[in-house]
């Protein structure tokens, strides 16, 4: 994982191209977690490495779930989002054990009670999801939010609530990311447009009172 304070990223490790990312999925129980305080109230938690075999989910992932594509106004017309989405109960019956299993270890270090998965597939680097918080059926004041990245290397960014100097985190295939505290309140993330990028998924786990519509 990549992480930066000011705005450019800054290399923690040697990533991309590696093939931590490849061979059949499975939870790294021992991936060292590492937080981030980014205001009195609000933190995220970061963790390279904690799913090996990222690349096989996200075939999987492409292969088994009903991808839809939402629309959004712009200058007077609809028009398409610029990625694919879909939703999945972990434990529900066409889902992936894996999913569960990931849903479990989540639950037993963050015991927030998760029980919906929300997966952006980006095709390219023309997908991508401007500013946004998560605030669809959680209590954006005191919501954990968990974010597995599969598949190919994105920059994810992090700002204040309404605009500011932002922070960014290359994320790779398997790492974590998880928000927690006022995050969803007090700050903004977004995943940018690129040149060019392999296919990538975010598994997005939340506690939600209704089902989400994206992210």
């Amino acid at each position: 994982m990549r992480i930066s304070r000011s705005g450019t990223d800054a290399a923690v490790g040697p990533r991309q191209g590696d093939l931590f990312a490849q061979g059949p999925p499975a939870l790294d129980p021992a991936a060292a977690v590492e937080r981030l305080h980014l205001d009195d109230r609000s933190w995220i938690d970061v963790s390279s490495r904690w799913l090996c075999g990222g690349d096989e989910l996200l075939e999987l992932l492409a292969a088994r779930l009903r991808w839809t594509r939402a629309e959004r106004p712009m200058y007077g017309q609809m028009v398409d989002e610029p990625r694919l989405g879909a939703f999945v109960r972990p434990d529900s019956p066409g889902a992936p054990p894996l999913l569960d299993d990931m849903a479990g270890a989540l639950q037993a270090r963050y015991r927030a009670g998760f029980n919906s998965v929300w997966v952006n597939y980006y095709r390219g680097g023309d997908d991508s999801v401007a500013w946004h918080s998560d605030r669809i059926g959680i209590d954006p004041a005191d919501a954990v939010v968990a974010i597995v990245s599969l598949g190919g290397p994105r920059r994810f960014r992090l700002r204040p609530a309404g605009g500011g100097r932002s922070r960014s985190f290359t994320l790779a295939s398997g790492d974590l990311l998880v928000m927690g505290g006022a995050c969803q309140q007090n700050w903004e993330h977004s995943v940018p447009k690129v040149s060019a990028a392999p296919p990538r998924m975010s598994a997005t786990f939340r506690r939600t009172r209704s089902r989400p519509t994206r992210r």
